[in-house]
This record gives structure tokens, C-alpha cells and sequence, in this order.
């Protein structure tokens, strides 16, 4: 059976958190901002989350997490994220996305999304991984950052993008560790995936492959 996937926008520049049922495992997809909604959110929809997978560490997918997590109880679902984005969480967090928002010339973005020390993550995410065995499959696209990466449900057609594609673009790479051509062989690998496949991205609205990436030779 297919997950169901539902999608909740937050913050000011409109970041997209995902929650996904599959099977009854519940994943919820770059926390970014609004804790308490958050929470009513995945009350409504029903889904009971058991991990919360982090795209990437920048503080936009990432700001609602030292508010979000004690609303969950002594239970609190695992954090997830790339080994090489690790350093955007815990103690070093701070100082790197203030960097990351210096560098891009949007301080003010910094100083409105932080909460407080971002957690560390309770486990890494490796290319190819089956995530906690829900038919979810990491594929680890950087560019946009080191860590980057995407989700994908074979069954269901379905890439949960984070900031490595978009509708009518792709990630930005002004950032202090992103790199361009990282992101080039990370989209042509992408586009090596179904035409049909949906792509829900981190910012804006749905789209698919085939729709985006057909000149990244397709």
C-alpha cells in the first residue's frame, strides 16, 4: 500500500513540512517553523509520527524543532539527517546557520527563525537507505548543501524533493558549502526516475520529473 502524504506551509518565505503515513510509520518531513501548528497538523491528519527526517540542516527546514519536540512527550520521534549536514544541529548549529544566512545576505531571516540550541540528530541517513524499513529510499542529492537529500516511494511514484528541485527551478547554490556542479550530477540523477513521478518540493507547489528535469537528459 501506498503512503499517503499531506502538506502543511510554514514560516515567512513559505517552507513546506511534509507528514507521511505509510503503513501506520509516520514521518514528518522538515519541521521548519510553527510548532503548535505543526502539532495540530498532524493531530488532524491522524498520523502518529515515528521519525522526523531533516532534507537538509538549514534553518528554515529546521527552526520549529526545540519547540516542536518536548510537545511530543517523553516519546518523541528519532531525528534524522545527513552526516554531512550534521554540523547545521546541536551546538555547532548556531554559529552555522548564521553563517549560512550571512553569506546569502539575509541576517534578518536568522534572527526571525531561531529558537533555541537545535537538537542532535539520533541517527544519520545514507544513500540507498530503506528508511526504518517504511519503503522510503534516501537518495543523498547534494548541492545546495553537502547533506542534501531527497525521499522516494517507489510504489507511490513520489520524491519528496527539500531544496535540490522545485516547480519552475532548482536549489539555490550561493551558500558557503554549496556547489553547483554537486547539484548538476544530483539532478541528472534524478532525472533518471519515471517521468510521472510527483515531486513535492520544499518551497512552493507539486510537479513532476519529467516536467523539470527533461533537459537534464531525459
Amino acid at each position: 500500500m501506498s503512503s499517503r502524504i499531506v502538506r502543511l506551509q510554514v514560516g515567512p518565505i513559505g517552507e513546506n513540512v511534509y507528514a507521511i503515513d505509510a503503513g501506520g510509520f509516520g514521518i514528518l518531513v522538515d519541521p521548519g517553523d510553527s510548532a503548535r501548528e505543526i502539532m495540530g497538523f498532524l493531530e488532524e491528519k491522524g498520523i502518529k509520527v515515528a521519525c522526523i527526517v531533516l532534507t537538509h540542516g538549514h534553518l528554515d527546514h529546521t527552526a520549529a524543532l526545540p519547540e516542536l519536540l518536548p510537545l511530543f512527550g517523553p516519546s518523541r520521534p528519532k531525528i534524522a539527517i545527513h552526516t554531512l549536514d550534521a554540523y547545521y544541529l546541536g551546538i555547532r548549529g548556531e554559529g552555522t546557520n548564521k553563517a549560512l544566512f550571512e553569506a546569502i545576505r539575509a541576517p534578518s531571516y536568522f534572527k526571525g527563525y531561531w529558537r533555541g540550541t537545535l537538537p542532535e540528530p539520533d541517527f544519520f541517513l545514507e544513500d540507498g537507505q530503506d528508511l526504518e524499513g517504511s519503503g522510503w529510499q534516501v537518495i543523498h542529492s547534494p548541492g545546495h548543501s553537502p547533506g542534501s537529500i531527497c525521499l522516494y516511494e517507489k510504489e507511490s511514484g513520489s520524491l519528496i524533493s527539500g531544496d535540490t528541485l522545485f516547480r519552475d527551478g532548482v536549489g539555490r547554490t550561493d551558500g558557503p558549502d554549496s556547489d553547483f556542479h554537486a547539484l548538476e550530477r544530483s539532478l541528472q540523477r534524478l532525472a533518471r526516475l519515471p517521468a510521472e513521478t510527483k515531486v513535492f518540493p520544499g518551497h512552493g507547489t507539486e510537479t513532476t520529473i519529467g516536467r523539470e528535469l527533461s533537459p537534464w537528459g531525459r
